[in-house]
């Protein structure tokens, strides 16, 4: 009866459930986890029916702010999304920025092929995912790792990654974008940071270890916000890198 009820909530009704959940001692575990899969059943059944995803999906992870800690009420959620298919059916890897109608819901579909390259090849899109505790995927139906973790590897892709963003920065900020200029800049630093940890543990331990400086960011005016005023940092941050 009571799973029968959950699964006639709505998105919201669900979501508010869970909440309440993580406090209601009297459930033991297996009702728990019962509801949970529920929960997320639903979930994972509205972000594919919003974004127009059709197929065999074998995981879904969050990501971005709300992963991070940084979302606000006005935040999208953002979501990767693996297909079982080597590749997709319009033959590509992956295929970036898909949203709803309303672009509160926004995400990145990859095929089983393209998400494993990403892995291998030390995305830091695809290694957030790996380092996100098990229970915070919505679907995981693969059991995806670095196959052989390389350091020296990792932290060229890391660096490459970082050093296209702070080029952003510059270059938004050259056209006047100020606020794209601070986003990127703030981007690039967060990376760096990241691939220390990831140097350190082959996984982020710490998403929130930047939010402090991403308030500092935020703060920032954007008539006063020079991308050159941080390549000091960077440069720091990417030496400690290579040592």
């Amino acid at each position: 009866m009571i799973m029968e009820e959950l699964k006639k909530m709505n998105k919201e009704g669900l979501t508010e459930l869970k909440e309440k959940i993580k406090t209601n001692e009297p459930l033991n575990g297996e009702d728990r986890s019962l509801i949970n899969t529920v929960i997320k059943n639903e979930m994972a059944r509205h972000i594919l029916e919003e974004l127009g995803v059709e197929g065999d999906v074998i995981a879904m992870y969050p990501y971005g702010s709300r992963v991070y800690g940084t979302a606000t009420e006005k935040s999208d959620r953002d979501y990767i999304i693996v297909m079982k298919g080597a590749m997709l059916d319009n033959g590509a890897f992956r295929n970036n920025a898909i949203s709803n109608e309303d672009w509160t819901i926004q995400g990145v579909v990859y095929s089983r092929g393209g998400f494993l390259d990403a892995i291998n090849n030390y995305e830091i899109a695809a290694l957030e995912c790996l380092s996100l505790d098990p229970s915070e995927a919505i679907i995981s139906k693969w059991p995806f790792k670095v196959t052989n973790w390389n350091n020296k590897a990792m932290v060229k892709a890391i660096i490459r990654k970082a050093s296209d963003s702070r080029h952003y920065s510059k270059m938004a900020s050259k056209n006047g974008d100020k606020e794209r200029a601070i986003k990127s800049m703030f981007h690039a630093l967060r990376i760096l940071h990241f691939g220390l940890q990831l140097k350190e543990h082959q996984k982020i331990v710490d998403f929130q270890e930047c939010n402090p400086m991403y308030e500092d960011f935020m703060k920032i005016k954007e008539e006063n916000f020079d991308s050159r005023n941080y390549f000091r940092i960077f440069d720091e941050l990417v030496k400690k890198l290579k040592e």
